[in-house]
Parts: C-alpha cells; structure tokens; sequence
C-alpha cells in the first residue's frame, strides 16, 4: 500500500468514508489488526463501486479491493485487513467505531476544489434525491443525512460558501427502541438541482439517473 498525497480524489475518498465506512482495530489470531469496510445498497451503489470506488482505491492506495455481495445485509463493497491504512485514515482524523462524531477533517476545507469533492464523495455514499409531484411538475429535494451535528453544520457551511441554500432539520428515530436523532442537510428546487449536478458533479449512477428522469419531466 502507499500513502496517497491531499488531492480531490482523497477528498472525495475520505467523503464516502464518512457516508459508508467504517473502521477499527480487532482481535485477529494472537494479534490485534486494523479492519477496514466500506458498503453501500446492494442494487443501488453496486455500479458506483465497479466504476468509481475500486479505480479509485487503486489509484490512491494502490490496493486491489474485492468487492462482493453481502446479501443477509443487503450490502456491496468490501473490507480489508490492513492496519497502515486504518492509521492513515485516523491521522487524518476520522474515528474509530461509530461515527456519532464524524466531521469533514480541516485539510479537506483548505480550498473550493476539496470541499466539492468531499462533499460529493459524501452525497455519492449517504445522500439522495427525492422528486415530489408538486403543481403538476416534479419537484426535487436533495439530502443528506448524518448522526453528527457537526458534519450537518459543516456541509451546510460548505454548500452557503458555493452558492447553495441548504438548510438543517433534524429527525428522532426509534429503531429496535433505540432512539437516534439524525440531521438532514436539504437543498431544494430546480436552479438549485442544476448548480448541484454542474459543481458538485456526483458520480454515483443512482443520482444522475435522478437527474435525467427529473429533466425529461419538462418535455
């Protein structure tokens, strides 16, 4: 493996991290070792992984990742047992275990060209595009969704200073009784929909399909 220099594509790396993955140390054997994973929706983010997220891992990493499906999850990705990458990704300061803390590491906000691309590796791994008939058109809401306060702040940070507006509201959630609120970051509306799809570029297939479906809708 080799340690990857600040660029956009370790930026945009590092946002679906903060969307998708996960990473600690565990018993191994006699040892303990550093486990990474990174999955997404089986069906939906299975394309966005061939075609963006393993060419990229390659060209950053220099790592050949497997990707398989986990069909009792509902998954596709992969994990990888590989202490050095664990540790470049904790000393960029992204956690252990649960990510009730994540936040966009400060090296990523240093310039416009990281922050886009932070942002869309996040939007690519942990956002969407909702279309709600509205006046007989078609009206688009993209979100992301995160347990971390201060990665909603951020982002909605992040999208003012690129001309967005974005807002926050959060939701409490009882899954298994277990009650977790979660914070939405929104953009609405169709100026706003095209200035995403035009600065932030995702490249997650899922979304540009959303995208064409929304503006064959105006024909």
């Amino acid at each position: 493996m080799k340690i990857p220099k600040i660029s956009p594509e370790l930026a945009e790396e590092t946002g679906w991290h903060i969307g998708d993955g996960s990473m600690n140390y565990y018993n191994q054997g006699k040892k303990i070792k550093g486990l990474y994973q990174l999955r997404g929706h089986i069906e939906d983010d299975r394309e966005h992984y061939i075609k963006r997220i393993k060419p990229i891992f390659k060209l950053l990493y220099d790592l050949d990742i497997s990707l398989r499906e986990m069909p009792s999850t509902r998954v596709f990705g992969f994990q990888i047992w590989n202490d050095k990458l664990v540790k470049f990704k904790q000393n960029l300061g992204l956690p252990l275990g649960k990510k009730f803390q994540v936040s966009i590491p400060s090296l990523f906000l240093a310039d416009n060209n990281l922050k886009i691309a932070v942002t869309r590796g996040i939007f690519d791994t942990d956002g969407g595009v909702y279309l709600e008939k509205k006046n007989s058109k078609l009206y688009p809401r993209i979100h992301i969704s995160t347990i971390s306060e201060k990665l909603a702040s951020q982002l909605q940070k992040i999208l003012f200073e690129l001309g967005f507006r974005a807002t926050i509201h959060s939701e409490l959630f009882n899954k298994d009784f277990n009650r977790q609120k979660t914070y939405v970051v929104s953009v609405r509306g169709e100026k706003m929909f095209d200035r995403w799809m035009s600065i932030i570029k995702p490249e997650n297939p899922k979304h540009i399909d959303k995208y064409t479906l929304y503006r064959k809708s105006f024909k």
